[in-house]
């Protein structure tokens, strides 16, 4: 069986040029439409990727829900329309719509297909994937231009943002001036499509995951840039209007709606970086993506790594193993512990300071969680402290948890403890 497959980019390099949030939407819908319209010449097909139907080609939904690549089974001449025919109209439109040079665009997109045989026992995405992603690295730099392209998205009416509900200024999803930026990715999704009979369900629930993974985002107040197969890129508040809960909250929601359509055999990760309002678009979608591939994404996956970087430009963070699920549970616990009293900041930082202060005794007794119940009890037994009594339980029982993951490398246990006291303190309103 003949199939032909496309990927498209550069897409991440098309989203660093932007420096507003309805840049970068705009930038990574243009992928999206572009892969729209030359599936729409094919549509009759039958695709293995993405999941193609009608209701995917309705323009309700205000997020680019097209993968970056995708695959079929061929008729006769399929390759010659998609090359001769197709790809040139479709490139034309959008030179027409953003009144960008035909010949620049044709250079800058770096569009990469082919056809390919596949045995009937085979799996085509398995079969085929490594292809795309080896023909994604060829990647070739346009000559001339001057940032065309990054120009056209940067006007505020351009075709692919026009009559979008889009947020565009940042304040819009600030909590004391900061806002949070997450890029999260499928694990082991090899496991999920080894069985090629079931790949057509596989598309259609992440189509259904994609669609209400942006419901959620948008009713946290959030916007999504991306929505496509396991990946998804959004901005949102740190906590949400009703301050009952936290961007990690809205992501263990997103992964287990993820995970229950992939039938457990799929976990979703998490890059979340939170940022201060003014600092560099740019720097803060690296920062996100860097979390996602270099921190969260290794060893076993299925990790939120995050990080806070304060206006200072000082910073804190940590990964947290998602698939432990008591660490998980108690963090989020923590964290979500938003609705603070007076004092509360002055509590939290005395609080951070005795545990460093003891922290060879936390070390030693961190495994122990009588020989900890007890050491809160004889060091932390002011009037301040009794205040918060629910707040200690959920600390002992994070710290139990965090030391006894065989997982987490000793050197990282205190650190990770420490930077999520230290988010509980920011998301108080510590200024």
């Amino acid at each position: 069986m003949t199939y032909v497959a496309l990927t498209i980019g550069p897409i991440y390099k098309t989203l660093e040029g932007a420096k507003k949030p309805k840049e970068l939407f705009s930038a990574s819908y243009l992928f999206s439409y572009i892969m729209k319209q030359i599936i729409l010449e094919f549509k009759s097909r039958d695709f293995v990727v993405p999941y193609i139907g009608e209701s995917i080609f309705e323009d309700k939904i205000d997020v680019g829900l097209f993968h970056d690549r995708f695959i079929f089974k061929a008729e006769e001449g399929d390759l010659s329309l998609l090359k001769e025919k197709v790809i040139p109209v479709v490139i034309a439109d959008v030179s027409d719509k953003l009144h960008v040079d035909k010949a620049y665009l044709e250079q800058y997109l770096q569009l990469h297909y082919d056809a390919y045989e596949v045995e009937d026992n085979e799996n085509p995405v398995l079969k085929i994937m490594p292809y795309l992603d080896a023909a994604e690295l060829f990647y070739q730099t346009e000559r001339g231009g001057d940032g065309l392209l990054q120009k056209a998205l940067k006007n505020k009416e351009n075709f692919f943002v026009k009559n979008k509900k889009i947020v565009d200024d940042l304040k819009q999803l600030t909590y004391e001036s900061y806002f949070a930026i997450v890029h999260a990715d499928g694990d082991k999704m090899g496991e999920v499509i080894k069985d090629k009979e079931k790949l057509p369900q596989i598309s259609k629930s992440l189509f259904d995951y994609c669609i209400n993974a942006n419901d959620k985002i948008r009713e946290f107040g959030g916007q999504t840039i991306f929505a496509g197969g396991d990946d998804l890129l959004f901005f949102v508040p740190v906590v949400n209007k009703t301050k009952d809960r936290t961007v990690f909250d809205l992501c263990e929601e997103i992964a287990n709606d993820f995970e229950k359509r992939m039938e457990h055999k799929a976990t979703l990760s998490f890059g979340v970086g939170i940022t201060y309002v003014k600092f560099p678009l740019y720097e803060a979608l690296k920062k996100s993506r860097e979390l996602l591939n270099n921190k969260a994404k290794t060893k076993n996956k299925n990790n939120l790594a995050f990080e806070v970087t304060k206006h200072s430009g000082q910073s804190f963070g940590g990964v947290l193993p998602k698939s432990n699920t008591e660490v998980y549970r108690n963090f989020l616990a923590l964290t979500s512990n938003i609705k603070g009293g007076s004092g509360v900041n002055n509590f939290l930082h005395s609080l951070h300071h005795k545990l460093d202060t003891y922290s060879v005794i936390i070390d030693e007794i961190g495994k122990d969680e009588k020989k900890l119940k007890n050491f809160f009890t004889n060091y932390f037994n002011n009037d301040e402290h009794k205040q918060y009594p629910d707040f200690f339980e959920q600390i002992i029982a994070y710290i139990h948890s965090v030391y006894t993951d065989a997982g987490i490398e000793d050197e990282e246990k205190l650190k990770i403890i420490y930077s999520t006291l230290r988010f509980v303190k920011f998301v108080q309103g510590d200024k």
